[in-house]
């Protein structure tokens, strides 16, 4: 299982590479249970202010929230791409 931390650093890049619609990968429990930690890192991005303007869409109201889609309408902002600067300069001091 992926960190929050890497999860949201693939998302940033994938925002920053034109995505801006994210969905479970199929139909199932199992993908619906994985899409929840995407879309949890994306509501956690728009709350830090790494992402502009985020819509969600939620598939029911039981018990716990479960969204069904994620759509980034803004980008990726100048506090999104310096988390992403200082997590490739880490990464790189790791190799180094």
């Amino acid at each position: 299982m992926k960190t929050l931390g890497l999860i949201l650093e693939t998302i940033l890049e994938e925002i920053c590479t034109g995505k801006k619609v994210f969905t479970p990968e199929a139909g199932t429990q199992e993908a619906m249970e994985k899409f929840q930690q995407i879309a949890k890192a994306i509501s956690f991005a728009d709350s830090e202010e790494l992402v502009e303007q985020c819509q969600f869409g939620i598939e029911d109201f039981s018990e716990r929230l479960t969204f069904s889609k994620v759509m980034v309408t803004g980008g990726v902002t100048e506090k999104g791409q310096e988390f992403l600067r200082k997590r490739f300069a880490s990464r790189q001091q790791k190799v180094g």
